[in-house]
C-alpha cells in the first residue's frame, strides 16, 4: 500500500500547483450566456421584485433587512434583472431570527451579507435553466468580499443551486416555491436563510478541535514542499472550490493504532506469539498516546499522508484538458440516494480509479445520513469497497472556498 500511495501523491502534489493556477484564472469568471426561456403568461410581469416584497407582509423580515442596507430601491429598478432566493418570515424564524427587532440588532455588515447572498444580479434563472448534473451550478451572488487570503481584488461569493427529480435547492436549503416571475426577474422561495460563508477552509478546519490529526496530516503531507505545492495553500486560498472529507481525531487514532500494531508484527517471525500480540498492542497504544505529533515522525511518511489526503478531496475532469482537478463544491443534497461513485484527486494520476462510494439518505428534502466507503480496507486484503463506511458526523460546513464534511473513518484508496 505504501508504494502505491507514494505513486499517487508524487503526481498529485505536482497537480496541486497546476490546479491552483487554474483556479486564479477561472474561479470568478463571467457566466455563460443564459439560454432564452419562453415564459408562460403570469400576473406579476408588471410588478418589480422590490415592490412585490414590500407589499407582501409574509416577506416583511427580508424587506426590513433590505431596507436597512439600502437594497430595496435596487430590487425595484426596472432597468436591472435579478434572481432572488427569497426567505419569507417563516424561513427567518426557522433559521433562529424570530423578529424584525433581532434583524435591526444585527450589525449592518451582517444584515447586508445575508441579503446580498440571496441575490444573483444580472441574470434570470428559472428552475428549468438549472442543469441537473452533479454537483450543482455556480452563480456569483451580490455579496462581494476582498479581505481574505487569495483575494487581492473583490470576489463575488458564489451560491450553488441544484435541481434533481426529487427537489430544488440553493446550496443545501430547499426551494419550496420556485419560478415566481416578476418584471425585473424571478423569485425562488427558500425554506430557510441561505447563510453566506465567512472563512476559508484552512481557518475552519484548523480551528476545529476535533480535526487536530487532520491538520497534522496536512503538515506531514506538505513536508519539504513549498509555495503552491502545499495542500495547506490549497485550503487557504479563497478562490479555490473544494469538497473536503475530513476524518476526525478518533478516525486517525484508529488508523494510527492499526499501522503501529501491524508495523510491529511485521518485524516478528510467524507464527506470532501471545507476547508478540501484547507488544504490538502496547506499540499501537503508544502511537495513539503520542497524539497528532505521531504523524510528524518517520512512522508515517509524507507520501502516505499525501496519498490519503488526495483521496479525501473530490475532483472531476477539466472539460478542456480532461485532467482531474479538485474543482467542485458538493453539498449533501447533491449526492445520490443510491450508492454512487465520485472521483477524487487520486484520479489526477490514475484516471481509472473508481473513486469513493457515497450514499445520501433523504428525509423529505433534507439529507439525514451521508456515508462514504473507500476502496481499501484495513488491514489490507479485503474486498474492494467492502469495509464499514465512514459516516459524515458534520455535514455541509460551508466556507468561502468550499465545503467540508467531518467523517468518522479514514478512507483508503486501495
Amino acid at each position: 500500500m505504501k508504494k502505491n500511495i507514494y505513486q499517487i501523491t508524487r503526481i498529485a502534489k505536482i497537480f496541486l500547483l497546476i490546479a491552483l493556477v487554474t483556479f486564479f484564472a477561472s474561479c470568478n469568471k463571467k457566466l455563460p450566456e443564459a439560454v432564452p426561456i419562453i415564459y408562460p403568461p403570469i400576473n406579476n410581469s408588471s410588478v418589480t421584485i422590490g415592490a412585490a416584497i414590500s407589499s407582501d407582509t409574509s416577506y416583511s423580515f427580508f424587506q426590513a433587512a433590505a431596507a436597512r442596507v439600502g437594497l430595496s430601491a435596487e430590487l425595484s429598478d426596472t432597468t436591472k434583472i435579478f434572481t432572488v432566493f427569497l426567505p419569507n418570515n417563516n424561513a427567518f424564524r426557522l433559521s433562529g431570527v424570530p423578529s424584525i427587532d433581532v434583524i435591526n440588532a444585527f450589525p449592518v455588515a451582517t444584515v447586508g451579507a445575508i441579503v446580498q447572498y440571496h441575490i444573483i444580479p444580472g441574470e434570470q434563472f428559472l428552475s428549468t435553466s438549472i442543469a441537473s448534473t452533479f454537483p450543482n451550478v455556480q452563480l456569483p451572488s451580490f455579496l462581494t468580499i476582498g479581505t481574505l487570503p487569495g483575494t487581492p481584488l473583490s470576489l463575488n461569493l458564489s451560491t450553488f443551486p441544484s435541481i434533481r427529480t426529487t427537489g430544488f435547492w440553493d446550496n443545501n436549503i430547499p426551494v419550496i416555491s420556485p419560478d415566481m416571475k416578476f418584471e425585473n426577474g424571478v423569485i425562488h422561495l427558500v425554506a430557510a436563510i441561505v447563510n453566506p460563508p465567512s472563512q476559508v477552509l484552512k481557518a475552519a478546519l484548523y480551528s476545529n478541535p476535533n480535526l487536530t490529526y487532520f491538520k497534522a496530516a496536512v503538515a506531514r503531507a506538505d513536508s519539504g514542499q513549498t509555495g503552491l505545492n502545499r495542500i495547506d495553500s490549497l485550503l487557504g486560498y479563497a478562490v479555490t472550490n473544494l469538497t473536503v472529507l475530513a476524518p476526525n481525531d478518533a478516525a486517525f487514532q484508529t488508523l494510527i493504532y492499526g499501522l503501529a500494531f501491524q508495523g510491529y508484527l511485521a518485524t516478528r517471525p510467524k507464527p506470532y506469539t501471545a507476547g508478540d500480540s501484547a507488544n504490538a498492542n502496547a506499540y499501537g497504544n503508544g502511537a495513539v498516546a503520542a497524539g497528532p505529533a505521531f504523524l510528524s515522525t518517520n512512522n508515517v511518511t509524507s507520501a502516505q499522508s499525501q496519498g490519503i489526503l488526495a483521496y479525501h478531496l473530490l475532483a472531476t475532469p477539466n472539460p478542456n484538458s480532461g485532467a482531474f482537478e479538485p474543482n467542485i463544491r458538493a453539498f449533501s443534497v447533491n449526492f445520490s440516494n443510491t450508492p454512487s461513485f465520485y472521483t477524487t484527486l487520486v484520479n489526477a494520476f490514475y484516471a481509472q480509479h473508481p473513486g469513493i462510494l457515497a450514499q445520501a439518505t433523504f428525509t423529505g428534502p433534507f439529507v439525514t445520513n451521508l456515508k462514504f466507503t473507500g476502496l481499501g480496507t484495513f488491514p489490507p486484503g479485503g474486498q474492494p469497497f467492502s469495509g464499514a463506511p465512514a459516516t459524515a458526523t458534520s455535514l455541509d460546513n460551508h466556507c468561502v472556498n468550499g465545503v467540508y464534511y467531518v467523517i468518522n473513518k479514514v478512507l483508503l484508496p486501495q
